[in-house]
């Protein structure tokens, strides 16, 4: 049987990926792993610091339960010059004992992204994930629940929800209302940040108030099955002495066991 914790991910920058807001920390995603309990991970190039071959990576990463790998990196990430971004490179260190069950495109409704990323072309990689046995995901922010995306969305297996700027919290029931219109029962895992990355360029902490808000009704969405999972950002400031991360440590230790299924 799974327990929440079996449903939490870590959105997983690699190390010293947020050094700008926090240039204290280190964390590694295989450190916020044993830290937190949370062993699945969406690994997600930022800047371009996760390129392929990813076969030392893949190596390295092994120690974690599940892995939903970077097709396309963050909006700083240059886009690979292959068709299919980084598709072909993530089915090259797949194997029969591969933690790596998925692929996800990080920051994509955008123009260029768009553009350069059809829905033909979408649908190739979706497929090329999927004869492998993997799932092929988005992200999507709030500010894009009105945009008429519905081409795009249905080129993906399942959607990461994200609520950009933390002041929106308090419109979490109203978002995840029209969010499920918009997958029409694609599979979902809501995100939340460990940090106000949208407040400047350095960013703030979290108001506590707001994150437990968030973690508390994304966690009964989860144990009444309407969220495949919950996805904390990020592992990058794990290490970091923000309020965020000791209550994301108290639910965990207060909730993490609960059986889901």
């Amino acid at each position: 049987m799974a327990k929440l914790t079996d449903k939490l991910w870590n959105w997983a920058h690699l190390e010293g990926s947020h050094k700008k807001m926090m240039p204290e920390c280190k964390m590694t995603p295989e450190e916020f792993a044993r830290e937190y309990g949370i062993r699945n991970a969406f690994v997600v190039s930022y800047g371009g610091n996760i390129q392929p071959p990813f076969d030392d990576m893949a190596k390295r990463f092994s120690c974690l339960n599940e892995i939903k790998w970077s097709v396309l990196g963050d909006a700083s990430t240059p886009l690979p010059e292959s068709e299919l971004g980084n598709t072909n490179d993530i089915l090259a260190v797949l194997n029969p004992d591969s933690n790596i069950t998925g692929g996800v495109v990080d920051d994509f409704f955008s123009k260029e992204r768009m553009k350069r990323f059809p829905p033909e072309v979408l649908k190739k990689i979706k497929k090329s994930l999927n004869d492998a046995g993997c799932d092929f995901w988005c992200v999507f922010y709030d500010m894009q629940l009105d945009m008429q995306l519905e081409k795009y969305i249905e080129c993906f297996d399942g959607i990461t929800f994200w609520i950009w700027e933390s002041k929106n919290i308090v419109h979490s029931e109203e978002y995840f209302s029209k969010l499920k219109n918009i997958a029409k029962g694609k599979p979902l895992m809501l995100g939340i940040y460990q940090y106000d990355y949208s407040a400047s360029d350095e960013g703030t902490q979290m108001d506590p108030e707001l994150y437990k808000k968030q973690i508390e009704y994304y966690f009964d969405l989860l144990k009444n099955k309407e969220i495949e999972g919950v996805i904390f950002c990020s592992s990058t400031i794990g290490d970091a002495n923000l309020e965020t991360n000791k209550l994301l440590k108290k639910y965990i230790s207060q909730q993490g066991n609960t059986i889901i299924d």
